[in-house]
């Protein structure tokens, strides 16, 4: 997969926040750039600047070291901006997605047909939870109208294809197994952290030939 600079920024703005773009952009083709120099450059105050640059670090995009600065007496932070990080992040955030999907995927086909809304948007519990209710909002007292969930199923089933046709993780492994036999023709089964899907969703059969 080529790292563009449209796919470099995507990224980070999705892991980091958009105010890390500008930062990135200046530091991209650089290298041991002080972090006075980038306040300096991308016209921002110098503790703005230093809070992106540790936000960025968190997530391995930059590296730095530091340098005592002989005149002044204080040391000096010189930063770098890591590209080959990118891609493990967005294999990261690609499989960090399928999680999420997959998991709120797991409960709406548990619960299918047994949701309830309250008319104000106030919450929105299944069956058990609505009956402890009493089936009313706890916040407002309103009754709770019984919700089909059929096309919050359709939108996450969407969802977990769209990322399986525009990523090109999925053969990767990190755990997950994307297959074709999810409801109405799409599954994924979560193993790498312990988490098997279950309620109707069909687990991919193993490759491995026995011996």
């Amino acid at each position: 997969m080529k790292i563009t600079n449209g796919k470099i920024y995507e990224t980070v703005k999705e892991a980091v926040g958009e105010d890390s773009l500008k930062v990135v952009e200046f530091l991209k083709d650089k290298k041991n750039i002080s972090d006075f120099k980038i306040a300096e450059k991308v016209n921002t105050d110098i503790h703005e600047i230093r809070n992106i640059l540790y936000r960025l670090y968190n997530h391995n995009l930059v590296s730095y070291y530091r340098k005592k600065d002989r005149q002044k007496g204080w040391y000096i932070s010189y930063w770098t901006f890591n590209k080959k990080r990118i891609k493990d992040l967005m294999k990261n955030l690609y499989f960090s997605k399928i999680e999420k999907f997959t998991g709120r995927l797991e409960v709406e086909v548990a619960n299918r047909g047994n949701f309830y809304l309250c008319p104000n948007a106030c919450v929105r519990a299944n069956f058990e939870k609505a009956t402890d209710f009493g089936f009313k909002c706890p916040e407002c007292g309103v009754v709770l109208n019984h919700q089909d969930n059929e096309k919050t199923i359709e939108f996450l089933q969407n969802k977990i294809k769209e990322l399986h046709k525009t990523n090109g993780f999925a053969k990767m492994g990190n755990g997950f197994k994307i297959g074709n036999g999810f409801g109405n023709g799409y599954s994924v089964v979560m193993n790498g952290n312990g988490h098997n899907v279950g309620n109707g969703f069909k687990k991919a059969k193993s490759s491995r030939k026995k011996r």
